[in-house]
């Protein structure tokens, strides 16, 4: 009985269907240099971590690259005796792109409703995972706006 579950999940799992967005790019041919942060901090080195991982160090195409973020935590709603009850959490993110004599401009929203929890512990946890993921979703969008700037 334990081996067909395993089975079941096995070929559930195995056959989701996933495949990273960057599969047919065989190598990205890019160096990404960060020359400037403003805005958030936290936001920022997250954003930063996740471009250095798609960033190659032998390449010939050097974007400079600026960040500004603003990360916003806004009261959506309170009950009746003034507790707060649902959050919205966002990020703009604007990139000044420089490669050699172009200068381009990007911002990428992210943002998201949420409710508060009783813990503390697991409402800081859960909002920082929600900066990881709107992290790596901006590094998504900024990754393929850079290799469409290299189509053209």
């Amino acid at each position: 009985m334990k081996n067909l579950k395993f089975i079941i999940l096995f070929l559930l799992l195995s056959n989701c269907g996933y495949s990273s967005i960057y599969k047919n790019q065989t190598s990205l041919n890019f160096q990404i240099n960060i020359i400037e942060t403003k805005g958030d901090k936290v936001m920022n080195n997250l954003i930063e971590n996740q471009i250095n991982l798609y960033s190659s160090n032998d390449s010939e195409n050097i974007y400079n690259l600026k960040i500004d973020t603003d990360y916003s935590k806004t009261v959506l709603t309170k009950n009746s005796s003034g507790v707060i009850t649902d959050y919205s959490l966002s990020v703009i993110s604007i990139f000044s792109i420089n490669l050699e004599d172009r200068n381009e401009i990007f911002e990428f929203v992210e943002n998201i409703n949420i409710k508060n929890q009783t813990d503390t512990f697991e409402q800081i946890t859960y909002e920082d995972n929600i900066k990881r993921n709107f992290a790596s979703s901006i590094r998504e969008k900024l990754i393929s706006s850079i290799l469409s700037l290299n189509d053209n």
